[in-house]
């Protein structure tokens, strides 16, 4: 675990996304307590829908205290001497507004809510909080109901496969923005990393098989061995396992009860690239935590 030293936080400014009128706000609280944190100034999107503003224009009935409550959070956090700018906007589309937000100012993080769907709705229909990930300029946290734990862990993803210079940077930046987020959080940090064996011939002996197998996996463990020796990282928060990231990462981040999962997105090695069809978005949605999607620095 990181002790807290002081640093010069990586996160400048943060950008959030929160409906008014929703009783649950993961997103906008979420928003609030990084940016506290790191001392970021955080802009947040409040986001209501045309459709919405009809439904409580004809109905005075209208729920207005989560309104209220969404207000008085905000406050409390200003009061705190955090800086807060709020944009209101009227849109169906959270992606639309998120990126022609990113085009207008500098933000290094945005934070939206994530709503997980059931395995038929990859079939027919694409998550708008997913199209996110697939821009390369900024940074994205999924975020959903699971409160942060103090002392708890995060999972982060890495490959170790690509040893070019450029991957091997990007995993730094993966490791380095993951020892800041365990940081600010208080929490432990879970390193993984998947592996499979490429040798599939059929003219291989079992014995052969056998080494093979051994020494690749030994050599993915002196690699994970080396991404993470700046790290102070015990050999129990480094998980070497043989099979594909999207059944291993759900069951770890199980396993160890994560607040998030920390994984490079948009890379073109990354791991999230590699899965095909719908399976990226299924393996977002086994996930009963956060997930922070790192872009590599253009």
């Amino acid at each position: 675990m990181n002790n807290g030293a002081d640093f010069m936080s990586s996160y400048q400014h943060i950008l959030g996304v929160f409906s008014p009128y929703l009783s649950s706000q993961h997103a906008l609280i979420k928003a609030l307590i990084l940016a506290d944190k790191s001392k970021s100034k955080l802009t947040l999107i409040q986001l209501t829908t045309p459709k919405f503003n009809f439904m409580k224009s004809t109905n005075n009935s209208t729920d207005m205290q989560p309104l209220a409550e969404n207000e008085d959070l905000i406050f409390q956090y200003q009061n705190l001497g955090l800086e807060i700018e709020i944009k209101e906007v009227k849109s169906n589309s959270v992606s639309t507004e998120v990126l022609a937000e990113v085009e207008q100012a500098q933000y290094d993080l945005v934070i939206v809510n994530y709503k997980h769907h059931h395995p038929i709705f990859h079939e027919f229909f694409f998550a708008e909080e997913w199209s996110l990930l697939r821009q390369k300029q900024i940074s994205v946290m999924l975020v959903g109901d699971k409160q942060w734990q103090h002392e708890g862990n995060i999972l982060t993803a890495i490959e170790t496969d690509d040893t070019s210079e450029q991957h091997i940077n990007f995993n730094k930046k993966l490791l380095d923005d993951s020892e800041e987020i365990a940081s600010l959080l208080d929490n432990n940090i879970h390193l993984i990393n998947c592996f499979h064996n490429n040798n599939l011939s059929m003219e291989v002996s079992i014995s052969n098989s056998t080494v093979n197998h051994r020494d690749t996996k030994a050599q993915h463990w002196l690699d994970l061995i080396d991404s993470a020796q700046d790290y102070d990282l015990e050999d129990e928060q480094l998980h070497l396992i043989e099979g594909l990231p999207d059944h291993i990462i759900p069951t770890i981040a199980e396993q160890y009860h994560v607040n998030m999962v920390i994984v490079g997105a948009s890379e073109h090695q990354g791991w999230l690239s590699q899965l095909k069809g719908h399976t990226s978005e299924q393996i977002i949605d086994q996930l009963h935590c956060d997930i922070l999607a790192i872009k590599p620095t253009l």
